[in-house]
């Protein structure tokens, strides 16, 4: 017998004796599966459907005053802008997007204006055209007051009646460059 071979059984005798009266550890941890990270296109999903609920926090329905009594239903957020909404009065833009709120409740054309305005933004479109429609007039009145509350509105006039007359409001937004 070599010198280690005899160190090494001394070692196991020595540690057998000091394990002596203890017992064996049973598992009892639970196990989880594996945490798949999120794929990327649930992220982003998530962060444009908070953008969009973002944009439309802005709508409430406090402090409601009567700007919108009298007929047509117009806007500006600044009176140095005038020109804009002269311009929107003539027809001169073009929407890029139209939006109808046919059959919707409140809550989900708030929804809808937010979703509007994120989309708006992101591609790029100053231009909407938004299609309340007369019904029981509560959109007709409820939409002016929601949008004149936005700081991303520049302006919104009665549309055109090429476009809808006081059905529908053709709204310009601020687009960041």
């Amino acid at each position: 017998m070599n010198k280690n071979s005899r160190h090494t059984i001394n070692s196991n005798i020595l540690f057998r004796k000091w394990l002596n009266g203890t017992r064996e550890i049973v598992q009892d941890t639970i196990f989880h599966s594996r945490v798949h990270k999120k794929n990327n296109a649930n992220v982003v999903s998530q962060r444009v459907f908070f953008e969009q609920n973002a944009h439309s926090h802005y709508f409430s329905y406090r402090n409601k005053k009567n700007l919108f009594k009298d007929n047509p239903v117009s806007y500006i957020r600044h009176q140095s802008l005038y020109s804009i909404l002269k311009n929107i009065q003539k027809g001169k833009y073009d929407p890029d997007i139209f939006l109808d709120l046919h059959g919707l409740t409140q809550y989900q054309a708030q929804q809808a204006l937010g979703e509007l305005i994120t989309t708006c933004q992101k591609e790029k479109m100053f231009c909407a055209h938004i299609m309340c429609g007369h019904g029981k007039h509560i959109l007709k009145k409820q939409t002016p007051f929601w949008l004149s509350q936005h700081p991303d509105i520049i302006a919104f006039h009665e549309a055109p009646k090429f476009f809808g007359s006081d059905a529908a409001i053709i709204v310009i937004i601020e687009v960041n460059s």
